[in-house]
Formats: C-alpha cells, structure tokens, sequence
C-alpha cells in the first residue's frame, strides 16, 4: 500500500496523525518509472560524499520501496542503503531527521533497527538518508509474532523529554515533525480528535449527503466515538513505527529479527494505534489472515477477542477521517474513500 511520503504537512487544525496513517497506507497514486541509473549514481555519490570516501569496485542496484527510493550501494568495505523520497511531497527537510530519531530512540530501547549513518535534509534537491544494509539471514521464527512484540517494546519508549535521550544526549525532544498541530501534549490530542469526529456527526453533516452513512446510523456512530472516547482515556501515548508488516521486519535467523523502515512514524495511543493498521489489514482489506492478526496481538500481549469491539471503532474513527481529508484535500479520491467507508461501517458497526 502507498503512502503519503510526508502526510504531518496535510493535516488541517482538527486533524491527528491517526488520519495521518489513513493518509498515508491509502495513497495509492501512481508513481512513474524511476530511472535507475540516475538514482543509482545519486546514491553512490552521496555514499562517497557522506560515508566513505573510496569508490572501488562498488555497485549499485535499486530496491522495492514504498515510500522512497531505495538503492542499496555495495562494495570496497560498503554495504549500505540510500532512500530518497519518491518526489518534492516528501521533500521536506525534516523528513530524515524525524525518522532517524525514532528509529534510534527505538533502538536504545531493545527494538534492533539498522544504524543510521547519514541523513541530509538537502542532497541535490531532496533529503536523503543512509543506513547500514542488514543481511536476511533464514529463520523460522514466526514474524507476525515478532511484530507484536516489537510494538509492545516501541509502546515503552520513553518520549518525556527528561528521558527520551541517553545521559549526555542534546536530541531527547521529540521532532515536532512526530506529532501532530494538535500539540505536544498526545492525551489531549486525541481527546481534540475524537471530540472532533463526534462533532462533525450532526445533521447536515456532508457524509450524510455524500451516502457514506444514512441518518438511522448517525446515531450509532456517535454511540461508537463516545465509547471509544471513555475507554481510550487512559491510554498510554508514545512511538509508533505505523507500518508493522513482514516486509519491514529482516530476519537474522535465532536472533531478534531487525525492524526496518521508519517512515511510518509517528506518535500516539500505543499499542492501539499498531493494532488498528493489522485488524483493518485483516477485516477490511483481507491482507492479513485473521490467524496472522491474533498471532500479532499474542505477541503484544493482548486477548484479540477483547480488543475487537475496540478495534471496529477505531476503523470506523479511520475512515470517517478520511473522507473528511479527501473532501479537503484530496477530492480526486472521494469517491474511492467514500466507497471504502461505507464497507468499513457495514462491517464495523456492530
């Protein structure tokens, strides 16, 4: 799934990154063929410039990525990997920075994560960032288990500024390019945004007309939101990795595997936020396997049958946000999110 490459510049004053992260796994526009050889030597540059200055015998190829470019350059004591963003919406300059500082927070806290040994807000025209290449190595470990453990750890990173760093460190505040407009205090962003959604279910409500539910389910939504606002008030808020897939995850056989890929992150209500990415995978998009997902809880340590009523509001709060982005910002995919809301609530509303 495509995502935003930068969606915490499109949010408007009401918003919170947990419509971000529908911004984000719902862009599925269409990005051109990239020219490998242009990317390829770009990247070797910046590895010449950034990292090590002999050339050699390294070579280039480019990689699968989502989000970014990815060449990986190889070769003379080298082995690393380059991303750039796909185009100028990810350009901002903050982009790397903030990644590098959750997957490094992460990192000091138990969540192995490629070291980081580069990152330019502007190279040429663009950001870029480098981080070592990490060898898969076979493994029979299950790794949607693995994920739910990673997310249990990411939950207990510390973003308090007088414990978010090392001793000695001058980089423990949090990027605000990791929050929302919504502020740095994350409890009271997501009461802003839940109150937001209850407020915008009221008759005359552009959804109305827009079919995405009818006026006999007004009612239940907002019966949906305000449960969902009573029993989220007194969860925990910290670092969210927002893309806890089995293609971020790079096995090294008995060992922990490595969770790569941190352009996803963001903060917010922990591990609920890891949670609702999979369940929706699983029960909206048949991405994930329904045993997959009860694997993945497991390894976060919560009793899926419990979390499920939690989990249809939090898809239900998903796509009613992102309709609401795509009437702002976005009206060339209205009609696709109008279409996924109305399954969302057919088979959320319970």
């Amino acid at each position: 799934m495509d995502k935003d490459p930068h969606p915490h510049l499109h949010l408007h004053p009401h918003d919170d990154g947990h419509e971000a992260a529908a911004v984000m796994e719902s862009d599925s526009s269409p990005e051109p063929d990239p020219d490998e050889g242009a990317l390829v030597s770009l990247a070797a540059l910046a590895v010449e410039k950034l990292v090590s200055r002999a050339r050699g015998t390294r070579q280039g190829a480019l990689l699968p990525g989502v989000d970014a470019h990815v060449v990986r350059i190889w070769g003379d004591g080298v082995d690393v990997v380059v991303r750039t963003p796909h185009g100028p919406a990810g350009s901002a300059p903050d982009t790397y920075p903030a990644e590098r500082w959750a997957a490094e927070h992460a990192a000091r806290h138990g969540v192995p994560t490629p070291r980081v040994l580069a990152s330019e807000p502007e190279f040429g025209e663009a950001p870029l960032m480098i981080v070592e290449h990490v060898t898969s190595i076979a493994s029979d470990r299950d790794p949607w288990h693995d994920l739910g453990r990673l997310a249990a750890a990411l939950a207990e990173v510390p973003l308090d500024p007088a414990t978010a760093g090392a001793p000695g460190d001058d980089d423990a505040r949090v990027p605000d390019a990791l929050l929302t407009r919504l502020g740095r205090d994350l409890p009271e962003a997501w009461r802003r945004h839940l109150r937001y959604g209850l407020d915008s279910l009221v008759p005359g409500d552009r959804l109305l007309d827009l079919g995405v539910y009818d006026e006999q389910q007004r009612g239940p939504l907002r019966a949906a939101l305000e449960q969902l606002a009573v029993e989220s008030a007194g969860w925990r808020h910290g670092l969210v990795h927002g893309d806890l897939a089995p293609r971020n995850l790079v096995p090294r056989g008995a060992d922990d595997p490595v969770l790569i890929d941190w352009g996803t992150a963001r903060t917010g209500p922990v591990p609920w936020l890891e949670l609702d990415r999979v369940h929706r995978w699983s029960a909206l998009d048949g991405l994930v396997t329904v045993d997959e997902l009860r694997r993945f809880a497991d390894g976060v340590g919560v009793d899926l049958d419990d979390a499920l009523p939690t989990l249809r509001r939090l898809a239900l709060l998903h796509h009613l946000d992102l309709v609401r982005w795509a009437l702002e910002r976005r009206p060339d995919r209205l009609a696709r999110e109008v279409e996924e809301a109305r399954r969302a609530i057919a088979r959320c509303l319970r």
